[in-house]
């Protein structure tokens, strides 16, 4: 979950990932200060003359404490402006409309990050290789009519109820109503269930059936897509409401809530010693973890010469001086992907630049290490992290700062994100000593994580353990049954489709052919990372990306009642 902002780090990816975010990324746009570009108001002028409309409604603010019907004119209904967009590219007019097989609505989901703009119908990370190139095959090859939407998450980018200290903001932060929000209760209408309560809000207003002609609005069935959290939230829209979600693609999908997410780094150790997986090797993870346990062993031994060395080696910001401050900072810095800075989550197979991806790294260790076969591990990640360009920033304190204080139109989506985490999901990337992290094992705990929300939202560990749990019950976890009511959660579960790819730390705790519900369908794409083939189109995409965007097509045709029924579990090493 990229949770926003996708920033430059060591490995860059050729279009910026949409993913769930590290707290070392995060860390970095604020030493940076900066965020990556708004695409919402630099693209503006470019989709000014597209097919793409920028539309608001007025969505409910709090779906579970009232029955008020907010579609009726009622001023005691709070609702607030929620920002979505729609194209009707691949829709006929009324006077071609001769021989059109039938009309379906593709939603594309909002969620963490990066915000929402006209591209987002057009070409973007969001939805583009699964969603709008479906839509595409559908009119063209089939003779069908598909409405896109998409719709952008509460408390993200411009669907930002209104707070008294965001007077300034202008109309984006307005609720229709005017009523406030202070600023203790910034965020209490911000969670997956009134997310996922938005969609089925959305799809039932009048706001979206007036896009469809009078004839057909009733019987119109919608397709959710999303990836990382809202894949998340496009599967449970489906799992909880099945009366208005017809079917839903969950790529890339986390929905096992855990709090001491351990396994992700167990992970990204999988990729960096497989060469089968992103072409890593045993000899280059061997490198990584004996450089990082090297550090740690001088971090820990107290020599200020010695560590005044690594923070030169490693060109550590500010020095041995924030190193030695404190015991988060040495802790930040070689329990996190900090000391060398690496993305899995976000590898791209075929890009060209220096240090990209996870088997350019790779190589550039071992060849390092064939060239001087007795030079030690720390010092071959010192010199090819080098090539980065800036210093490393090593200051815990600063993130402690930066979620706690008020949001700004840079840290906001970052700040939901990161509240989201303590209060429903986890997903903290530990480092213990009983895993096989490939970092300082055991300078990252949980405890850590959780001193972020206490600092910062007043959260403590105890309510954060409870409200993770409470998640895992409400939507079931990788059994998606939540409830008691089995003849519902049955019925959610078909036309339900995950798609993982086996290169992705977050694949550990979604749904795939051996774990989870038997109902649902699946694929599994081997050597793609989070979500890859949810990204605009290349000819550059590796032979499996592609497999994978054919066996949701089929899938979805299967639903549409198109063609034969597909198998439903997919593994493309076998395909």
């Amino acid at each position: 979950m990229k949770l926003l902002s996708p920033v430059l780090l060591l490995v860059a990816t050729a279009a910026p990932a949409h993913s769930i975010p590290h707290l070392s990324e995060i860390i970095e746009s604020i030493q940076e200060q900066r965020e990556e570009p708004q695409p919402h108001l630099q693209l503006e002028e470019e989709f000014s003359k597209s097919d793409v409309q920028t539309l608001t409604f007025d969505q409910r603010l709090d779906h579970f404490s009232s029955q008020i019907d907010c579609h009726q004119d009622n001023n005691e209904c709070e609702t607030f402006k929620q920002r979505y967009f729609y194209t009707s590219r691949y829709v006929r007019k009324e006077e071609e409309k001769k021989g059109v097989g039938t009309t379906v609505s593709f939603l594309c989901v909002g969620g963490e990050g990066p915000s929402l703009d006209p591209s987002v119908l057009v070409d973007s990370v969001h939805c583009t290789g699964d969603m709008i190139e479906l839509a595409h095959k559908l009119h063209h090859e089939q003779n069908w009519d598909v409405h896109m939407f998409a719709l952008e998450h509460r408390y993200y980018g411009q669907s930002f109820p209104k707070k008294n200290n965001s007077k300034k903001q202008g109309d984006k932060y307005l609720r229709a109503n005017e009523k406030e929000l202070d600023s203790d209760n910034e965020y209490k209408y911000l969670s997956s269930r009134q997310a996922v309560r938005d969609i089925v809000e959305f799809i039932n207003s009048s706001e979206s059936s007036q896009h469809f002609s009078s004839s057909n609005n009733k019987n119109v069935r919608w397709i959710t897509f999303g990836g990382s959290y809202p894949g998340m939230l496009s599967g449970w829209s489906r799992l909880l409401h099945p009366d208005v979600v017809y079917g839903a693609v969950a790529n890339s999908a986390p929905v096992q809530a855990e709090a001491d997410f351990r396994k992700y780094n167990d992970h990204v150790s999988l990729d960096l010693g497989e060469e089968s997986l992103v072409g890593g090797s045993k000899k280059c993870l061997d490198i990584f973890e004996s450089g990082h346990a090297e550090v740690a062993a001088i971090l820990e031994g107290g020599d200020v010469d010695e560590i005044k060395k690594v923070a030169s080696a490693f060109d550590v910001c500010d020095g041995a001086t924030m190193l030695l401050k404190n015991r988060k900072n040495l802790d930040f810095f070689v329990g996190y992907p900090i000391m060398f800075p690496i993305e899995v989550q976000s590898n791209d197979p075929s890009c060209d630049e220096p240090l990209c991806n996870i088997q350019k790294i790779c190589d550039s260790i071992v060849d390092e290490h064939k060239s001087d076969p007795h030079k030690p591990s720390m010092e071959i990640l010192a010199s090819i992290g080098k090539q980065a360009g800036r210093c490393k920033q090593v200051n815990f304190q600063l993130l402690i700062d930066y979620f706690s204080a008020p949001s700004t139109a840079k840290s906001a989506n970052n700040r939901s994100w990161y509240y989201q985490t303590c209060t429903e999901f986890g997903f903290y990337q530990t480092c213990e000593d009983n895993s096989n992290c490939p970092y300082a094992r055991g300078h990252h705990n949980v405890d850590m994580d959780f001193e972020i929300c206490e600092k910062s939202f007043g959260i403590d560990a105890k309510k954060v353990k409870a409200s993770i749990e409470s998640t895992r019950e409400y939507y079931g976890g990788w059994d998606l049954i939540p409830g008691d009511d089995k003849s519902t959660v049955l019925e959610g579960q078909k036309r339900l489709l995950f798609v993982n790819g086996n290169a992705d730390p977050w694949s550990e705790l979604s749904v795939n052919e051996k774990r989870g519900s038997s109902h649902v369908q699946t694929i599994n794409v081997p050597g793609a990372s989070h979500h890859f083939w949810t990204h605009p189109v290349k000819e550059s995409d590796d032979n499996h990306v592609v497999e994978a965007r054919k066996a949701i097509y089929r899938h979805v045709y299967d639903w549409l009642g198109i063609n034969e029924d597909s198998p439903r579990h997919y593994d493309l090493k076998t395909e």
